[in-house]
């Protein structure tokens, strides 16, 4: 319990989330702060552009608004049957005359209202729009299983890149026995969970279904894109979802559970500031040193980079590193750090937060250096 209590203070002093826990330390009442509804906003577009069950395919995009919950994105069966995934598959078929295998659709469903009936509650922030990122795979059945063990793996390294420690990830069978209705579900259904380990929870990030579509009773409006109806012809579908608010907190958990104390070990690509600018001013040039300042944001800005704007400076070394400290805390990868001898030499001090170490670099090389980092 005050491993998990510590964590949470950790997260909500950064304004990344914050929960409650009761006396078994179990974690509830999760709420997305501004810094973590950031964060989630850099997983969306990354998982826009990077994560796929086919990466050979080109991916076509659709936003769903779904009000009061009529159809439940969550649901590793029932999907085949709504409304989005009607939508979608037709209009993957009506880019085309013929049947495209594969094919991959991705959707981002919105939901506008609360729901009482949560499974995973402790995993679900709070808020009024919840985000899921669903990506569906239309392939061959007989090639279905084959691509639904190859998108366990590649999906399970997409959330391993995540990590400080990759060990943490491992997927788990979902058991269709416990589904209400499992008589109805098309014979070869497979899912499976990839979730994260962490010392005081296990936390789901994704889900990834596996459906034939033979003898699943689809909506005439679906099966009439078959060609002449037969079973051959009829293929499965592969579907992944991501609850992207619920993801970001564990992936937010995650980046505590490390060695570092009050260090949030973010993805350097995805977190929230990507870089920022500290001022050590021992000496008398502060109004040098406050113009280099502001053009050393400004370049930054214009450059593409996610800059942490708020001042960070100190009289002496030791007034910096507590500044340096709550960049730590943000999880902030690279903090640049200029003094008096930047003014006449135009050298600088590149801090990563990773090693706490500090490079010297000349300021003509800023942002070129920190872009190359950021793209390898």
């Amino acid at each position: 319990m005050q491993q998990s209590k510590k964590v949470i203070e950790k997260l909500q002093i950064s304004r990344y989330l914050t929960a409650s826990t009761d006396v078994t330390g179990s974690i509830s009442n999760i709420e997305l702060l501004v810094n973590g509804l950031k964060y989630s906003e850099q997983i969306l577009n990354h998982w826009r552009f990077t994560h796929s069950l086919d990466k050979e395919v080109d991916a076509d995009f659709m936003n769903f608004n779904i009000k009061d919950y009529v159809d439940d994105p969550i649901n590793r069966i029932n999907f085949i049957h709504s409304k989005p995934f009607y939508e979608g598959f037709k209009y993957l078929f009506s880019k085309t005359e013929n049947q495209r295998y594969h094919a991959v659709l991705k959707t981002i469903q919105t939901e506008t209202t609360g729901n009482s009936n949560i499974v995973d509650e402790c995993l679900v922030p709070h808020t009024r729009k919840r985000i899921f990122l669903v990506t569906d795979l239309i392939t061959r059945q007989a090639q279905g299983f084959n691509k639904f063990f190859n998108s366990q793996r590649e999906c399970k390294i997409w959330w391993m890149r995540f990590s400080s420690d990759p060990s943490k990830y491992f997927l788990d069978p979902y058991d269709f026995k416990e589904v209400s209705d499992s008589a109805h579900i098309p014979t070869g259904t497979q899912s499976i969970t990839i979730k994260s380990k962490l010392p005081y929870a296990i936390l789901d990030v994704e889900s990834i279904t596996f459906v034939p579509l033979t003898g699943a009773h689809l909506d005439k409006s679906v099966s009439q894109h078959f060609s002449k109806n037969s079973d051959q012809n009829i293929p499965a579908v592969i579907r992944s979802v991501i609850d992207l608010h619920a993801a970001t907190s564990a992936i937010l958990f995650d980046s505590v559970d490390n060695d570092r104390e009050n260090t949030l070990l973010l993805n350097r690509k995805l977190a929230p500031f990507q870089c920022a600018v500290a001022c050590l001013n021992e000496g008398e040039q502060l109004s040098d040193l406050k113009d280099l300042y502001l053009h050393l944001q400004f370049v930054l800005k214009r450059s593409g980079l996610r800059l942490m704007s708020e001042n960070i400076s100190g009289a002496s070394r030791k007034e910096l590193d507590i500044g340096l400290q709550k960049c730590d805390c943000l999880g902030i990868p690279y903090i640049l750090i200029i003094d008096e001898s930047t003014l006449m030499t135009g050298l600088l001090s590149l801090r990563s937060r990773d090693t706490t170490l500090e490079e010297t670099i000349h300021i003509s090389d800023i942002p070129g250096y920190l872009l190359q980092i950021f793209s390898s």
